[in-house]
């Protein structure tokens, strides 16, 4: 069984272009065993301003469409407190987070859900701030 995730952005965007075939087909079994995906509205957000500034109006229709099938989860107010602790945390141990990966991080360790990233670099930061091995 497959454990209910979150899916960071790079993750989400890599499954609807479609170019990754080991990304296409770990996302099919997953939606076959839980019938969504879960993401945060910080994703939704990334997606959607990376589409306008392309100026892909036909494709942000069909994707908001799509996003809107699925479950997008918002943070709540407990979440950018953690995320401002964990981006500080970071900033003075030298690494620099941006706030959207702070959200979604602080979002998955609310809920308890593993986070599905390709950007491990900066989410094993979180975990070393957070004082939690890496995997």
């Amino acid at each position: 069984m497959i454990a209910r995730s979150i899916l960071d952005t790079d993750i989400l965007s890599e499954y609807l272009k479609g170019h990754d075939s080991i990304v296409a087909g770990r996302a099919v079994r997953y939606a076959r065993e839980h019938g969504v995906f879960t993401f945060t509205t910080v994703t939704v957000y990334e997606i959607v301003y990376g589409l306008e500034l392309k100026g892909a109006a036909s494709q942000l229709r069909k994707m908001l469409a799509w996003l809107n099938r699925n479950e997008p989860i918002t943070p709540v107010a407990d979440d950018y407190i953690a995320a401002a602790t964990i981006r500080a945390t970071a900033r003075k141990q030298g690494s620099i987070l941006e706030l959207p990966d702070c959200l979604i991080a602080a979002v998955a360790v609310r809920l308890g859900r593993p986070l599905v990233t390709g950007n491990t670099g900066d989410f094993q930061a979180i975990q070393r701030d957070r004082g939690q091995p890496d995997d």
